[in-house]
């Protein structure tokens, strides 16, 4: 009873001395060993109460109660992602043409703090390397920086800087250069990369244990650097809904739509130059039509879809925690012809790939005619973000241990645009990466 006693007054002692700063964690695991070596405490007792003493202070941190750290400490998180990358570029000038092939090696890097200012309102704001080029599709699609140009240094820019108001649970305001996209299952109309511009307002209503609804609306600004003109917008609002079909199958579903007001005679930013132009071409080109999408989409989710088999045969490897289907389609309401696309494909494996011997596998088969969707969104790997063009993806990841993974990831395109005429120009694309999440 004695020695139980003691060892309750070694921990609280503990927990006050930790709690009040005065001990670092090296410092408590010395203290835990001294009171082992006079036999105050056995060895397990002693690894019990450091390993409770710990997770008592990092709670009291996550939840701002620490009294031993000023409040905005515990009121920020820092966060970011590393990926080194090697990718290979194989490309025809047509279907008989000139192979050429590139390889490159790619780096990237973001770091971002998010920061409760108050019980309603968090301010989010992070950096990254990429580009200010806003000529350059890759300005707002990727943060990817090159290796070469002799050892130069590669710049750091603003990825997003926001603020959002949850003045109830079920409601949120969100403005400024925001880490938001609204809901896909794929990225082939809007890159993930993406860090939109304006504002938006998202609602959230479950109505049971089975049923979740979502409504979106939000106001962006494309492009605002002509005077003489009004500034491009966007108009967009998003409707969904998650239902738990049983407890293995689960469905979401939502529809789009997107007004991009004053695009149509107008060369934006960071445009491919693929949609159908008025007059000029390429990049610089003028828009010959506007561009109203509506956009239907789904996944279908189901959690370990062969169990049944796998505890029959045995087979640890039909043993998968999840299977996806997925679609998209995208109508462009603006444009008479060549103005529909579509994704669709699969995914299994683990549900997150983040401890050693997890795994995903996903595969995407997508097709955007010329004027489906405006040449300024599209994801920045499949054929360099234009349109015109229909593929495959293919991708696979493999976690090297907590927090890092490998991903494989192939892509075969081509062109639509001009197929009769021998100019489908296929190209290929391997990418290999090492990824780290801190």
């Amino acid at each position: 009873m004695k020695k139980f006693l003691t060892s309750i007054a070694a921990a609280g002692f503990i927990s006050m001395i930790f709690g009040l700063g005065v001990a670092n964690a090296g410092e408590v695991d010395l203290l835990l060993q001294k009171l082992v070596e006079k036999g105050v405490l056995t060895p397990g007792e002693a690894q019990q109460i450091g390993t409770e003493t710990k997770e008592q202070v990092k709670a009291e941190i996550a939840a701002g109660k620490n009294t031993s750290l000023p409040a905005w400490i515990q009121n920020t998180k820092l966060k970011g992602d590393f990926r080194v990358r090697y990718q290979l570029d194989h490309s025809k000038t047509s279907d008989t043409g000139v192979v050429s092939d590139r390889n490159r090696g790619r780096v990237r890097l973001r770091l971002g703090v998010d920061s409760k200012v108050n019980d309603k309102i968090m301010v989010g704001a992070g950096i990254a390397t990429g580009t200010t080029d806003v000529t350059s599709y890759d300005s707002a699609r990727s943060n990817n920086q090159s290796f070469g140009n002799a050892f130069a240094k590669k710049p750091l820019v603003l990825d997003y800087a926001y603020a959002r108001y949850t003045p109830v649970s079920w409601a949120s305001i969100m403005g400024g250069k925001m880490k938001y996209l609204p809901w896909r299952p794929t990225d082939v109309m809007i890159d993930n990369d993406i860090t939109p511009e304006g504002g938006v307002l998202q609602l959230t209503k479950k109505l049971n244990d089975k049923t979740n609804l979502f409504l979106d609306t939000m106001l962006f600004v494309l492009s605002e650097t002509e005077p003489t003109t009004h500034n491009a917008m966007t108009y967009a609002t998003q409707g969904g809904i998650e239902y738990l079909l049983t407890d293995t199958h689960s469905l979401k579903g939502a529809v789009s739509y997107y007004d991009f007001s004053n695009v149509k005679g107008r060369a934006l930013d960071g445009s491919q130059g693929t949609n159908t132009k008025s007059s000029g071409s390429g990049t610089t080109g003028l828009n010959k039509y506007g561009f109203r999408e509506i956009t239907p989409a789904f996944e279908l989710g189901i959690k370990n879809p062969f169990k049944p088999i796998a505890n029959i045969t045995g087979l640890s490897m039909l043993d998968i925690e999840k299977l996806a289907f997925f679609g998209e389609y995208y109508n462009n309401l603006a444009a008479p012809a060549k103005n529909n696309g579509f994704a669709s494909g699969f995914g299994f494996g683990n549900e997150k790939v983040d401890e050693w011997g997890k795994w995903q596998v996903q595969y995407v088969y997508s097709m955007l005619e010329k004027d489906s969707v405006l040449d300024t969104l599209p994801d920045s790997d499949r054929y360099s973000g234009k349109t015109g063009i229909r593929g495959n993806k293919v991708s696979f990841q493999y976690g090297l241990g907590k927090n890092t993974w490998l991903q494989l990831a192939g892509f075969r395109f081509e062109n639509i645009n001009q197929i009769g005429t021998n100019r489908r120009a296929p190209t290929t694309v391997f990418q290999a990466d090492w990824n780290m999440k801190f």
